[in-house]
This record gives C-alpha cells, sequence and structure tokens, in this order.
C-alpha cells in the first residue's frame, strides 16, 4: 500500500551540432527542463547517434530497372 513505482526515462545519445560534444538527454519530452542544450558550449541543436534501423525498401526499389528503349538499328 502506498508503494510508488520508480519514473523511468528513456535516455538517448547525442553529439552537439556547433561543437561535437557527445552527452546524453532524455528521448521523450521535458528536454528543455532537464536537459537545456550541450553542456560544453550550450548549443540546442543536436542529432542522434543512436543507429536507426532504415525501413525494407519496397519492392520496385529493389527489382532491377528493366530497358524499355528499343536496341537501336
Amino acid at each position: 500500500m502506498g508503494e510508488r513505482t520508480p519514473l523511468l526515462r528513456v535516455i538517448e545519445t547525442v553529439g552537439c551540432l556547433a561543437c561535437g560534444a557527445v552527452y546524453a538527454k532524455p528521448r521523450l519530452g521535458g528536454t528543455a527542463a532537464t536537459n537545456p542544450g550541450c553542456p560544453r558550449c550550450g548549443y540546442l541543436g543536436w542529432s542522434s547517434l543512436n543507429p536507426v534501423p532504415e525501413p525494407a525498401p519496397h519492392h520496385f526499389y529493389a527489382d532491377p530497372r528493366q530497358n524499355r528503349l528499343a536496341p537501336p538499328r
């Protein structure tokens, strides 16, 4: 009774676009309050360093393109 479940946050590794520093930030919401910017230079621009899986290509991208031109005479 009265037990509190711990609040877990997903952390993302990012790189500063200004100075290149690598740091962690919360992935979802509250970024300005909990991580206002790069700890080295304060810049707000960042890029994720976590690999993002690419979606599988549509079948027409994977199929070789057919030559629809008539052969030269």
